[in-house]
């Protein structure tokens, strides 16, 4: 059977379980930075928010008036704590629109954001039409994490002419946590018109792009938005997962090194770096990168040393995979660490049979799991027991996850069977699946090997 073709599963297996890098999920908007909260653009916006628009807004009468320029001259003063106080304490503050919102206002200044929240849905209720009472109760629903909420308030404020910068930036940002990213990137676009040089809003422009294909632009965005914040680590790491959807790991490296020189880097990032090292052969720097990640007091999720893991073992570099598994220890083992673990065991040969008996127990518990019936049926195929590794990866197929690499599998032990029109029949099946060029040329050798069979 030497003349005939044959398949190398890791370049092949394009969608391979093990051996890709994982990179952050751009769906989620950057978290607003603490600085956007201090940013003179935003500020300005806020502070101007006390100023009354009596045509949109509850006039008020000569007494609030007065009143009002109190808590003003207070608050210049620097005294919130006793302008709050002078308005809870007037009896015409529960009956005044005006006064309720300056209220709540003082209580977002301070951090108390439950009462703002309660403060200005209270202005709302006696005035519903008032816009900056609805555009700053989304920005308290916004320091809330509360986006949904805060979405149909700005959509609101809008509504009643509201054109403030942080309001269309803030509604972008609700937008893309929708992941509607037509509609954030141009709500961010226009937040740029009257704030151009905010760092949060460029960013935002830079994930819309990314998730509309427009990646070369947005890494240029962000060049200029890490030159404004170059202690802000997830702007690096945002432009770094971009530059790995293009491919272009060593940008990526490059992208993390900065922050990661500075300490910015958070655990699971640095484990990134050292995956993107290992991958460009660079074991030194990866083992670096891994002592720094593990040094910290928060230590890396069990998610991000196994994205390690499959790279070490893709290497094969199994002392490394030892000491990673060893270091993602858990006090009950997850199902994808006892996966780990059992590839491990037996594509090590440190002890296959208990890696077998894993795996068993995982197909037992999931009879659906693909990615445990892969490794099951690699191992079978590799003690000699075909006919179960068959039945094995038939059923993989039946899960979209590891269905294209089962199928590649399958024609892979029908060719070593000599059973080239089964081997066919599974080609076609991951071709539909995933069209590779270098899977069409296989196709094209293995139907030349079959017709010469007869």
């Amino acid at each position: 059977m030497n003349d005939s073709p044959s398949i190398h599963s890791r370049s092949i297996a394009v969608f391979s379980l093990f051996a890709t890098v994982s990179v952050v999920c751009s769906a989620e908007p950057l978290p607003l930075s603490t600085s956007y909260w201090k940013d003179p653009a935003f500020l300005k916006s806020f502070n101007g928010s006390y100023r009354i628009e009596a045509r949109i807004e509850p006039t008020v009468s000569t007494e609030e008036r007065g009143l009002l320029v109190e808590i003003q001259t207070l608050m210049a003063s620097g005294k919130r704590e006793e302008a709050l106080a002078k308005l809870k304490a007037s009896p015409l503050t529960p009956k005044s629109p005006a006064l309720t919102f300056n209220l709540a206002n003082i209580h977002f200044e301070l951090g108390s954001n439950e009462e703002a929240i309660a403060a200005y849905q209270a202005a709302l209720k006696d005035y519903p039409s008032f816009r900056r009472a609805h555009r700053n109760l989304a920005l308290a629903y916004v320091r809330e994490k509360k986006l949904e909420e805060a979405l149909s308030h700005l959509t609101e404020a809008i509504r009643l002419g509201d054109s403030e910068g942080s309001t269309y930036g803030l509604l972008g940002y609700t937008r893309l946590a929708r992941q509607e990213w037509a509609s954030a990137l141009q709500a961010y676009r226009l937040a740029q018109v009257t704030e151009p040089e905010v760092p949060e809003w460029k960013a935002g422009i830079a994930q819309s792009l990314q998730n509309l294909d427009e990646k070369k632009e947005a890494i240029a965005l962000l060049d200029e938005v890490i030159r404004q914040r170059p202690l802000e680590a997830s702007y690096s790491v945002l432009q770094a997962n971009i530059l790995l959807d293009l491919e272009e790991r060593e940008a990526a490296v490059k992208a993390l090194d900065f922050p990661y020189r500075l300490e910015l880097l958070d655990a699971d990032n640095i484990l990134l770096l050292a995956d993107l090292h290992l991958r460009a052969l660079r074991p030194a720097a990866a083992r670096a990168a891994i002592t720094s990640a593990f040094a910290g007091e928060r230590k890396p999720s069990t998610s991000a040393t196994l994205r390690l893991v499959s790279t070490a073992s893709s290497q094969s570099d199994w002392p490394l995979v030892k000491e990673l598994l060893e270091k993602a220890r858990e006090e009950e083992p997850s199902r994808p660490l006892q996966l780990a673990t059992a590839r491990f065991l037996i594509e090590s040969g440190e002890n296959p049979e208990s890696g077998a008996e894993l795996l068993g127990t995982l197909v037992d518990q999931d009879p659906t799991d693909g990615q445990a019936l892969l490794i099951l049926a690699r191992h079978r195929t590799a003690i000699g027991q075909q006919d179960s590794a068959e039945l094995l990866l038939e059923r993989a197929t039946a899960d979209p996850v590891a269905a294209y690499e089962a199928h590649v599998e399958l024609a892979r032990l029908y060719v070593s069977q000599g059973r080239y029109v089964d081997a066919l029949a599974s080609v076609d099946a991951a071709l539909r699946l995933n069209p590779t060029d270098e899977l069409r040329r296989y196709h094209e050798a293995l139907q030349q090997t079959a017709e010469a069979s007869g």
